[in-house]
């Protein structure tokens, strides 16, 4: 009788010992599974946080305002460079110029154009040169340059102008086939209420007598 009790108590042992042992490994089991399903780099203590948020961060590019150029002083005339945009005032105009006699000028106003007007509204003025060929002289505060070819374009002229101008009081010798860049007085334009100009003058012929005969193309410069 005390054999088959201790028999039986041995049993139940065994048996206990082995349900402990069956949850022990069930419960290494799941949490295996646990910690292959937690994503890389997690730590396994609790929620992975979402990286900070960038909406609020200023972007360099919006926030750098690009600088304005300063206001340009009164009187100044306007930058000209390949941007400038040009506007046609007219086209292969012709004059004929004919000084009375080798002591006179004739004052030539490119704006309309026009020969044989008042000195305060011209920009150049044409010398027969006697005895040597016929010239003209730019008035104060008119630019030129001798520097042209047919067919330039105004952007094309005031480079000329720039890079190659006709010195102030200069005599500039004509013949026939020559071309001239020139630009209007900027200040007296304005005082006129009229247009600055850029002018591209073609000399078409020249006879015995020093009557020059020239054409010329104007373009409007933009005020801004």
């Amino acid at each position: 009788m005390v054999v088959a009790v201790a028999v039986l108590a041995l049993l139940v042992a065994v048996g206990s010992a082995a349900v402990s042992w069956r949850a022990l490994d069930q419960a290494q089991t799941a949490r295996d599974i646990a910690s292959a399903r937690q994503p890389v780099g997690s730590t396994g203590t609790g929620p992975v946080a979402d990286p900070p948020s960038t909406s609020g961060a200023a972007d360099p590019a919006q926030t750098t305002a690009s600088p304005e150029e300063p206001p340009r002083s009164p009187g100044t005339p306007p930058a000209l460079n390949e941007q400038t945009v040009y506007e046609p005032e007219y086209e292969n105009q012709s004059l004929t110029l004919k000084p009375t006699d080798c002591f006179k000028e004739m004052e030539v106003d490119l704006d309309e154009p026009r020969a044989n007007v008042g000195s305060n509204s011209t920009e150049m003025a044409l010398n027969a040169g006697c005895p040597g060929a016929p010239f003209i002289k730019l008035a104060n505060g008119v630019e030129g340059s001798e520097a042209a070819t047919a067919g330039m374009k105004p952007a094309e002229c005031n480079n000329s102008i720039r890079s190659a101008p006709i010195a102030s009081e200069a005599e500039v010798p004509l013949r026939k086939g020559s071309w001239l860049c020139i630009r209007t007085n900027y200040a007296a334009a304005r005082e006129q209420r009229d247009r600055w100009r850029v002018v591209l003058l073609e000399v078409v012929a020249i006879s015995n007598d020093r009557t020059t005969v020239i054409r010329v193309t104007a373009w409007n410069i933009p005020e801004d």
